[in-house]
């Protein structure tokens, strides 16, 4: 009983924590309750996203749906981080040249100028409040294994945006910061909006005003 005291005050520390290094909510749930669909995995490839093979922590190179699970099923408590951020904002760390290379690499370049600076200010914003989730999640990752969780495993939402480019797969080339990277729920076949319900972080889709980013640290 007083084993089980513990590490309930631990995960509550944990949620803390995750508040005071700056997240919007945090909550731990019971992992049985984070969602796994096949389906979702399969919205990497149909329609292709760019990330697709090209990228060291998104599919194929990252664990298959059913390695996941099989994972998942070890694990007792997971974590719900979430930071929310305007749906336009102004660029921060991504500078303006690089998200016009972005814009431009995808093919997404408008006739209209105020079009495309509005795009560009857009994934500024996007990339910034991403990375910031990111860090967000590792740092939580590691303070729950300093917390004696030596398993606790952190996954992020969407791509990983650290590099503004990944190396990728055919370059022969190391991940630049592989004790940063982390592959994304989306890409292990987690349902990410009806984990948040289940998990009892639900948000608002589509957004209307502000964004919620969510990231997840399963912990045993």
């Amino acid at each position: 009983m007083e084993k089980k005291r513990s590490i309930t005050t631990q995960l509550k520390q944990l949620e803390k924590f995750a508040v005071e290094k700056g997240a919007y909510r945090a909550k731990v749930f019971d992992a049985r309750l984070v969602v796994v669909d096949e389906r979702v995995r399969m919205k990497c490839q149909i329609p292709l996203c760019p990330h697709y093979g090209r990228s060291l922590t998104c599919p194929p190179n990252v664990p298959t749906v059913e390695e996941f699970k099989k994972a998942l099923d070890r694990y007792t408590k997971a974590l719900l981080i979430q930071t929310v951020s305007p749906i336009m904002a102004n660029m921060n760390d991504c500078s303006r040249e690089e998200a016009k290379e972005f814009f431009e690499k995808h093919g997404k370049a408008s006739s209209k100028e105020g079009q495309q600076q509005e795009v560009v200010e857009d994934f500024g914003n996007m990339r910034s409040a991403a990375n910031k989730l990111h860090k967000l999640t590792n740092e939580v990752e590691l303070q729950a294994m300093s917390l004696g969780f030596h398993y606790a495993l952190g996954l992020i939402g969407g791509e990983c945006m650290l590099c503004s480019e990944c190396v990728g797969v055919c370059s022969s080339q190391a991940c630049r910061r592989p004790y940063e990277a982390r592959p994304s729920m989306e890409g292990v076949g987690i349902d990410v909006v009806q984990t948040c319900i289940k998990g009892g972080l639900p948000f608002e889709i589509p957004p209307t005003k502000e964004i919620v980013r969510t990231s997840l640290v399963l912990v045993d």
